[in-house]
């Protein structure tokens, strides 16, 4: 019976090649994208579950001051955690990714290597597996070193490299161990791990600063908020007093803005949601999960929608079959499962090119924008098996309409030929099919309004104010010591034609570094600043525009309380009147206030900014330059660097900050815009097979209208009217739909566009043009029609 069913099918699949074409492609296409999506959602899924004792492994957070929550936390943390009985190991730990950091054997020399710098319990807390080296003695030493075997390769040529040594930072560091190649991804992204870490003894006075991550395995599974009220009793106990300086008793000092507070995470949630400062790496980002996840859900369901309307069209043309089937004695139940047998089959057939499909999608997307997706579906057996099955379900579901709509004919009308508009009652069954195209194009008129929206944001961005010229700024990070003249080294390259200005400084506007400073206002409240250690050509370098007061001067004390804030920065500390000579926090003195300018990227609001005169160890040096001849200028700015300094001469431009940042959000646009154009694609397919549908079902109509004069134009305007109206409610339902879900992905940016009118007017003529084509070709087709042909068996 199976075995007849499968040969029906497939005599079925060939009979009607277009039909059968379209819908295999538009289904294989539609479980292509879904697939790929839906990778891409397991990686982000698998963060971390490859350590066995996952979920007994959090992270030790800080609130300090008026700072806010941050990844890091205070040293002096690491040595009271054994009050608390539920812990049973912990370690400390910090990234090194300096710009300067190099590995060097020899003349193999790997710049700016990523590297995990930790306390010897960091293999009780994390079960790395080492192919090589013992995990009890790996790291317990100075100057060892652990490398991944990719790192093993790229710095000595073979994995076989254990004793072997190499420098990192003027250190001679040994290989103590190699990583066995991990099967999973984790939060913790490193070259090679060091246990030259800088991991001070316990004072009182350590509780004012924070540095460095601790990460704690559990007994067992517990709730963070059990060790949070822990954790309490060790500030209550060992940091309220030596920090507060207020009347507020304990209790109430851990609910002021003053407080330090430590806060217990699962490492599971680090990836997934973390945004705290100070963060370990780059973490996932929640909103292109839930963008990616919505458009994987709608182009499945575009997909299942012509699914079951191609079904239908494609079935008109078996009514023959049907009849005689029934008068075979075929019962109901078994056409029932004829054709789920069919949908089911297909959707297969369509599933394993769309897994194909989803392959190559994955290996374009990783060419394009780099190891995005690192997991096959072969790879990963479990999740072959939810995939397939869900392709189940996506047979039932897609076949379950057409099977009882079709199975429900009666068979005489059927034998003589009828069509089946002639033989059922289509009220309800055109009532639903409208319904599927409406939702259909909803779907993808949202999905064109949103692209609209997504690239004028994208575009909007590139021309932000940043508050700075960023513009032929040239920086070179390097660590200026003691040992360096920074004022002859400055001298000499304002002595180079085209160089206009030079600055030392830490840090710029986007360099990704992070530098805040927590100041007490009060007894219960606390501003966090985002600060930078200047020099008196840095506001002229960057061209910062000063709004009250003066920048720094050449001959000022680097010692002293001098500052200058920026506009928001000002608000913050909430000075009435003119601010210049004003102090704040009992010690800051502000000089001069500077006009607002982004810090780190587009989505935050910005935030206070200080800039304290410091020079005692500036790692970077900005040179502005004029727009003649630069490749000229930077020539000879290597020519004064080279005579003066012993560093190599590495540099890059300050705007290369901010394009990448923009790279980013146009990755997360191009994203959406290649499933919109998909999306678009799998709709007009379903369109295109249902104005097939509908042409064939309306031949006998339109034979009389073409007897009774109709012209050919009369004849098309009448056949699309039926679908422009329904693409007119589509586009109206998307509207507020997609002004809903486009306000709600904009309110993640501080800068924003707002939504015009001429967006919605572009995705209409979009959407209407779209459609117009696409039953532009069954229109012609039915207004040219022979009479003669459509109307002989009448």
């Amino acid at each position: 019976m199976i075995a007849h069913y499968l040969k029906t099918s497939f005599r079925a699949l060939r009979k009607n090649p277009l039909l059968s074409t379209l819908n295999i492609v538009g289904l294989s296409v539609g479980l292509g994208c879904f697939l790929v999506i839906v990778t891409y959602l397991y990686q982000e899924n698998t963060y971390e579950k490859g350590f066995t004792d996952y979920d007994r492994i959090y992270r030790l957070e800080e609130e300090f001051l008026g700072m806010g929550r941050t990844a890091w936390s205070t040293s002096n943390l690491q040595y009271k955690l054994n009050e608390i009985p539920e812990i049973e190991s912990y370690v400390r730990l910090s990234v090194d990714q300096g710009s300067e950091g190099k590995a060097i054997n020899g003349e193999k020399i790997i710049k700016m290597p990523k590297v995990l710098k930790a306390t010897d319990g960091l293999f009780e807390v994390f079960d790395f597996s080492l192919q090589q080296g013992d995990v009890a003695r790996a790291i317990d030493g100075p100057n060892k070193a652990v490398l991944t075997k990719d790192f093993a390769r790229r710095l000595f040529a073979t994995e076989d490299v254990m004793g072997k040594t190499f420098e990192y930072m003027g250190k001679e560091l040994m290989v103590t161990g190699v990583l066995a190649d991990q099967v999973f991804e984790t939060h913790l992204k490193f070259d090679f791990i060091s246990s030259n870490l800088y991991n001070p003894e316990y004072t009182d006075k350590r509780w004012w600063g924070i540095g460095g991550y601790i990460y704690i395995k559990t007994t067992e599974p517990l709730k963070p908020q059990l060790l949070n009220k822990q954790l309490d009793e060790i500030s209550k106990t060992y940091v309220y007093p030596v920090v507060n300086n207020s009347e507020l008793s304990a209790e109430e000092w851990l609910s002021s803005a003053n407080k330090i507070q430590f806060f217990a995470k699962p490492i599971r949630d680090i990836y997934l949601g973390s945004n705290e400062k100070f963060e370990i790496g780059a973490n996932g980002d929640k909103q292109t999960r839930v963008t990616l996840s919505i458009i994987g859900v709608f182009i499945l369901v575009i997909a299942i929608i012509n699914f079951m309307n191609l079904t239908t069209a494609r079935s008109s043309l078996r009514t023959k079959e049907i009849g005689l089937r029934k008068v075979l004695g075929t019962r109901r139940g078994h056409l029932v499962f004829q054709f789920l047998t069919e949908s089911t089959l297909i959707t297969l057939f369509a599933a394993l090119i769309g897994a194909g499909l989803s392959e190559l999608f994955i290996t374009l997307l990783n060419q394009k924008l780099g190891e995005v997706i690192g997991l096959s579906i072969l790879s990963y057996p479990m999740l072959g098996v939810y995939i397939l099955l869900g392709v189940l379900v996506v047979g039932f579901l897609a076949g379950i309409y057409p099977a009882f709509y079709l199975s429900s004919v009666k068979m005489i009308p059927l034998l003589k030929g009828m069509k089946l508009g002639q033989v059922l009652n289509l009220g309800n069954a055109r009532t639903l099919r409208n319904g599927l195209v409406v939702l259909q194009f909803t779907i993808s008129s949202t999905l064109i309004i949103s692209s609209y929206f997504v690239y004028s944001q994208l575009q909007y961005l590139k021309s932000v104010d940043v508050g700075f010229d960023k513009e032929q700024v040239l920086v070179i990070s390097h660590s200026f010591d003691a040992t360096v003249n920074l004022e002859a080294l400055r001298n000499e390259l304002l002595t180079v034609p085209g160089v206009e200005q030079a600055s030392f400084n830490s840090r710029l506007p986007a360099d990704r570094s992070a530098n805040i400073m927590s100041t007490m206002l009060g007894p219960e409240k606390s501003v966090a600043f985002n600060a930078f250690q200047v020099d008196p050509y840095y506001a002229e370098t960057l061209g910062l525009q000063l709004l009250q007061g003066k920048w720094f001067s050449p001959g000022q004390s680097v010692s002293d309380s001098l500052v200058v804030l920026n506009r928001a920065g000002l608000e913050a500390v909430g000075l009435e009147g003119d601010p210049v000579g004003q102090v704040f926090g009992n010690y800051w003195r502000v000089i001069g206030v500077v006009e607002d300018f982004i810090v780190d990227n587009y989505r935050e609001q910005i935030g206070p900014a200080i800039m304290i005169y410091d020079q005692s160890s500036p790692g970077q040096l900005a040179i502005k330059l004029n727009s003649q001849n630069v490749a000229a200028t930077v020539a000879s700015v290597q020519k004064v660097w080279e005579g003066l300094m012993a560093g190599p001469f590495e540099y890059k431009y300050l705007d290369q900050n901010f394009t990448e940042i923009l790279n980013k959000e146009k990755q997360n646009a191009d994203a959406v815009l290649v499933f919109t154009i998909l999306a678009i694609f799998i709709s007009c397919l379903g369109l295109f097979g249902l104005a097939a549908f509908m042409a064939d079902q309306r031949a006998h109509e339109f034979g009389i209208r073409k007897v009774l004069g109709a012209s050919v134009a009369d004849i098309v305007r009448n056949f699309g009217f039926d679908f422009t109206r329904l693409i007119v409610l589509a586009f109206v339902v998307a509207i507020p739909v997609s002004v809903y879900a486009v306000n709600l992905w904009l309110n993640g940016y501080a800068n924003r566009i707002e939504l015009g009118v001429w967006g919605f007017v572009v995705a209409a003529l979009l959407s209407f043009g779209i459609a117009f084509l696409t039953i532009a070709f069954q229109s012609l087709k039915a207004g040219r029609l022979n009479p003669v042909k459509t109307l002989r068996n009448e």
